[in-house]
């Protein structure tokens, strides 16, 4: 999150605001915005209830964590992006931007192609098995 304290100036000279999501309480929240000086709002869903119907709710880690992801709501409350990312692999604030730029110019996104790799499979069946 620190990483969008530092191009904050940038998304909101895009047209964008910006909130973060966290299953915590709201005083531990609070507390970790003020300690990483972040310049947004954490919003507190500590019933869990927006990460599972947003589909990045990770109940295995941790009691029951949202996944990281990113949504991007255009101004007709639509999606125009979503990346839900791996704890190692993040799309990186500066491809937020740009994507948050382009919309602003209003060009289309080009979107990206993911073709799963072995282990997504894996962690898939694994995942369905369980359930």
């Amino acid at each position: 999150m620190a990483d969008y304290r530092e191009h904050y100036a940038e998304i909101r000279a895009a047209g964008a605001q910006m909130a973060a999501v966290s299953v915590d309480a709201p005083d531990k929240s609070e507390a970790l915005r003020v300690e990483l000086s972040l310049p947004f709002p954490i919003l507190c869903d500590t019933e869990r209830n927006v990460v599972k119907d947003w589909g990045v709710y990770n109940s295995r880690e941790r009691g029951g964590i949202a996944m990281p992801a990113i949504f991007v709501i255009d101004r007709d409350r639509m999606v125009s992006y979503v990346s839900v990312d791996a704890v190692a692999i993040r799309v990186t604030v500066a491809e937020v931007v740009s994507l948050l730029r382009s919309a602003a110019k209003a060009r289309p996104v080009r979107r990206r192609i993911h073709f799963p790799r072995l282990s997504d499979w894996v962690r898939a069946i694994r995942n369905f098995r369980q359930r």
